[in-house]
C-alpha cells in the first residue's frame, strides 16, 4: 500500500507532471495519505493541483472513510464560486471516491445552479458514478441548454455525450445470469502463436473438433460454453457473429439483433444488457467518433453502453477482407488459472504455458518428479501438475519476490485444484544441489530482451547446462523456452550428451521465443 508523505507531495508538485508519475503504478489499488499530508491539504489550500492529477489515474481510490477532513474540503470547493476549474474537479473527485446519497443531493443541487458550461459534464458524470434513485431521476429528467452561439457548441457537445455516460452509469443493473448456450454456436479461441495445433490436440481430448485451425486460433461449434473451459490452451473465447464492411451502421445491423437475442436466449433476466465496444485496426475518421456513432446505433431498450460495468463487449476487428465481429462474454468467469494469485514482471501467460507443455507432451511422463530451475511465480510448474499426475513439483529461483509469489499461487493452486503442494527454494540453481535426479527439467529461461543481458544469459546457460547430468537423470528431458534460441542451440550442440528431440516457436509480447525438448544420453 502506497503512502504519500509531505515532502513527497512538495516535490512531485514542482514538477510540471510529477504527481501524475507519483501515482502511476498500475498495480496500485489505494493511496493512503498520511496524517501530516492529509493537514496540507487542509491547513495550506493546495489540494487542486495534486488532487487533479489523482482524479485522472483510474488505479486509485483514496479511501475517504480515513481522512474525513479532506473529503469535506472537496465538498465545499464544489460550491467555489470563486473558481469554476475547481468546483470542476471537486466534481470529479466527489465522483471517483464517493458512494453516497448525500453527495448525489451536494451534485444535483450544484448542477441546478452552476452557469460555467465547461463544469456540468464533470458534475453530470459524477452523479452517475455516485448513482443511486435520485441521481438517476435526476438525470433522466435533465435536459442540456441549446447551444447560445457556436462558441458553445463544442460544451453543449460534451455536456450531451456526459449527460448519455452518466445515465448509463447511474441506471440500476440488473445482474444477468448465464443459463447456457439455447443452441450450437460458432466460436474462435486464441491460441499462442504457433501453438494453435496444441489447442485443437486439446480439445480433442474433451471431444470438440477445432477446424480452421490458424496460426493463433482455432475455431469451434458447440452448445457447452462451460465445457471449453476444460481446455486450458487459450486466452480468450469468442462468438462469431459474421463479417461486414468497416462502416457502423453495418456493423450494427448486424451486431445488435445477434448481441439481444444472444443474451435473451442464453441468460436469465429482464434487459438492458451492458455492453462496451473494442476495437481492433483502422476504422473510418476519428477512432472515439467511430465509436460514438456506433453506440448511438446500438443503444436502446435492449442494449446499453455501460464500459465501466459491462457483461458483454462487441469486438471488431478490421481487415482486409472486412470486418470480423465477436462478441465476449464476461457473465461465465474463466477459472482456470485461480493459482495465479501473484506474479512478476517475467511470469509466464498461464495459457502459453499450457501450450508450450502441450507442445512437449509426448515426452513428458506421469508421476514424473519435475523442476524448475529459474521458476519465477511458478506458472509453468503449475501449469505442469495440471497436465498429469506428478510425484513432486520443485521450484528455483534466485529471486526471492519470485518465491514468496510462488508459495502464494501454490496455496491457492492446493485450495483450488487439489494439486500436490509445490516446494519452492530461494537458491542459485548453479549452486543448487540434488541428492537425485529429477525425471524431468521445465524453465522460462530468463533472457536477455527482458532479464539481465546476453552475457548473463551466456553464463547461466552453459552452467545449466553442464548441470544438467546432475538435474535431470539419464534418458531424462528439459524443456527450455527463450528468446535466446541461437545461443541455446549452439551450447547445446557443444554437448554430445545433450539430443535435441524437438524444437518449435512461439510468440509472447512482441517477442518470438524458441522451445527446445532435449534429452539427457
Amino acid at each position: 500500500m502506497k503512502k504519500i508523505t509531505r515532502e513527497e507531495i512538495r516535490r512531485e508538485l514542482e514538477k510540471p507532471n510529477g504527481a501524475a508519475e507519483l501515482v502511476s503504478d498500475p498495480k496500485l489499488d489505494k493511496v493512503v495519505l498520511t496524517d501530516e499530508a492529509a493537514a496540507m491539504f487542509t491547513e495550506e489550500g493546495i489540494a487542486s493541483s495534486l488532487l487533479v492529477r489523482l482524479a485522472k489515474s483510474r488505479s486509485l481510490l483514496i479511501r475517504m472513510s480515513e481522512k474525513p477532513e479532506l473529503i469535506e474540503r472537496i465538498r465545499k470547493s464544489l460550491s467555489d464560486e470563486s473558481s469554476p476549474k475547481l468546483r470542476r474537479n471537486a466534481a470529479r473527485l466527489i465522483g471517483a471516491l464517493s458512494r453516497n446519497e448525500a453527495d448525489a443531493e451536494l451534485l444535483i443541487g450544484r448542477l441546478s445552479s452552476e452557469e460555467t458550461r465547461f463544469v456540468r459534464p464533470s458534475i453530470l458524470l459524477a452523479l452517475g458514478a455516485v448513482g443511486g434513485e435520485k441521481a438517476a431521476q435526476a438525470l433522466a429528467d435533465y435536459t442540456p441548454a441549446p447551444p447560445a452561439d457556436e462558441t458553445e457548441r463544442k460544451h453543449f457537445e460534451e455536456e450531451t455525450e456526459a449527460l448519455k455516460q452518466a445515465r448509463a452509469a447511474a441506471m440500476k443493473h440488473e445482474k444477468h445470469t448465464f443459463l447456457g448456450l439455447d443452441r450450437e454456436y460458432e466460436l474462435e479461441l486464441a491460441a499462442p502463436d504457433r501453438l494453435a495445433m496444441q489447442l485443437a490436440q486439446e480439445l480433442a481430448q474433451f471431444g470438440v473438433t477445432a477446424y480452421d485451425v490458424r496460426r493463433a486460433s482455432v475455431r469451434v461449434k458447440t452448445s457447452d460454453y462451460k465445457g471449453l473451459f476444460e481446455a486450458r490452451c487459450f486466452t480468450e473465447a469468442l462468438f462469431v457473429i459474421g463479417s461486414c464492411k468497416p462502416d457502423a451502421d453495418e456493423i450494427a445491423k448486424l451486431a445488435a439483433p445477434f448481441m439481444a437475442e444472444f443474451m435473451q436466449k442464453t441468460h436469465e433476466g429482464e434487459p438492458p444488457y451492458r455492453y462496451r465496444i473494442e476495437l481492433n485496426g483502422e476504422f473510418p475518421g476519428e477512432r472515439t467518433s467511430f465509436k460514438k456513432t456506433l453506440r448511438d446505433l446500438l443503444d436502446g431498450e435492449t442494449l446499453v453502453n455501460a464500459p465501466s460495468d459491462y457483461e458483454l463487449e462487441l469486438r471488431a476487428v478490421s481487415a482486409p477482407g472486412g470486418t470480423r465481429l465477436y462478441l465476449k462474454l464476461f457473465t461465465v468467469r474463466d477459472e482456470r488459472f485461480l493459482y495465479r494469485k501473484e506474479s512478476i514482471p517475467a511470469s509466464m501467460n498461464p495459457a502459453t504455458a499450457a501450450a508450450v507443455l502441450h507442445f512437449a507432451g509426448d515426452h513428458l511422463t506421469v508421476n514424473a518428479r519435475v523442476i524448475d530451475p529459474c521458476c519465477g511465480s511458478g506458472t509453468l510448474l503449475f501449469e505442469r501438475g495440471l497436465l498429469s499426475p506428478c510425484d513432486s513439483l520443485t521450484g528455483v529461483d534466485i529471486a526471492h519476490k519470485a518465491i514468496d509469489a510462488a508459495r502464494v499461487n501454490a496455496e491457492a493452486a492446493v485450495r483450488h485444484y487439489g494439486m500436490k503442494q509445490a516446494k519452492f527454494i530461494v537458491n542459485d540453481i548453479l549452486r543448487f544441489e540434488v541428492r537425485r535426479p529429477y525425471d524431468e527439467l521445465i524453465c522460462n529461461l530468463p533472457f536477455g530482451n527482458r532479464v539481465g543481458s546476453h552475457s548473463s544469459c551466456e553464463k547461466l546457460y552453459a552452467g545449466l547446462l553442464d548441470k544438467l547430468p546432475k538435474l535431470v537423470k539419464k534418458g531424462g528431458v528439459a524443456l527450455l523456452y527463450t528468446m535466446e534460441f541461437t545461443l541455446l542451440k549452439n551450447l547445446i550442440r557443444e554437448r554430445d550428451y545433450l539430443e535435441i528431440l524437438s524444437q518449435g516457436r512461439t510468440e509472447a509480447g512482441g517477442l518470438t521465443p524458441m522451445i527446445f525438448i532435449i534429452r539427457v544420453n
